[in-house]
């Protein structure tokens, strides 16, 4: 199953004003990552990006001014995103913002149905401590290295190691398959099959004594 891990950078916190200014997309199919990605800026229009806001994303005005608006190019989102199931920290707030901006445009609102809010998922599993990204990066020993600011293809990434530890972790790729354990269940030895005894030589003999002579202070002395 398709699932895309998604992060949105915004101008500000109000849906009706502000406007998305990056966003970006991981891809994972059967919870395994592939590669594939989706990474757009977007510039604000008219909306003023305050400097509080840059202090978190590094993203301002005249950085943004030579990129479309997200408005302008969400078909292209919408075509990479399909009808894929969406992981997203803090749901409601992206896709408050992803669907206005699409009524915006008369475009249709992606369904809240849709997304996995790992936000919700982490507040579940570990009731009353911080579940924000950083958090849960330090929680689940995810390195935070490359994250100077709060960039969306960086805060996928992250999200999706966290996503993976919060599913029961990595270790769970590697489980067996039920017909694999039905096979190792169900396996017998043949009733014809009899013990192979293998006979040692003189000389056999003596190369181990030789190599157990040049063992130093073995575990069995």
């Amino acid at each position: 199953m398709r699932k895309l891990v998604l992060d949105t950078e915004t101008s500000g916190l109000n849906p009706e004003k502000d406007r998305i200014i990056e966003l970006a997309c991981v891809e994972m199919v059967n919870e395994s990552p592939t590669g594939e990605k989706y990474h757009r800026y977007y510039n604000p229009g008219n909306i003023i990006i305050s400097n509080e806001a840059e202090q978190i994303h590094g993203l301002n005005n005249k950085f943004l001014e030579k990129f479309p608006t997200f408005e302008n190019s969400a078909q292209e989102f919408l075509d990479f995103i399909e009808d894929s199931q969406l992981i997203i920290h803090n749901a409601s707030f992206d896709l408050a913002m992803i669907n206005h901006s699409l009524e915006r445009i008369g475009k249709e609102m992606i369904n809240p149905k849709r997304a996995i809010c790992t936000l919700e998922m982490s507040k579940k599993a570990f009731p009353g401590s911080k579940n924000n990204l950083n958090a849960l990066c330090r929680r689940f020993n995810i390195s935070l290295e490359n994250r100077e600011k709060h960039g969306a293809l960086t805060d996928c990434y992250l999200l999706q190691d966290v996503y993976i530890e919060l599913l029961g972790g990595k270790q769970e790729r590697l489980n067996l398959s039920q017909n694999q354990l039905l096979i190792t269940e169900n396996f017998k030895t043949p009733s014809s099959s009899k013990p192979i005894l293998v006979k040692l030589s003189d000389e056999d003999k003596r190369l181990h004594e030789d190599i157990l002579k040049k063992i130093n202070r073995p575990i069995w002395g």
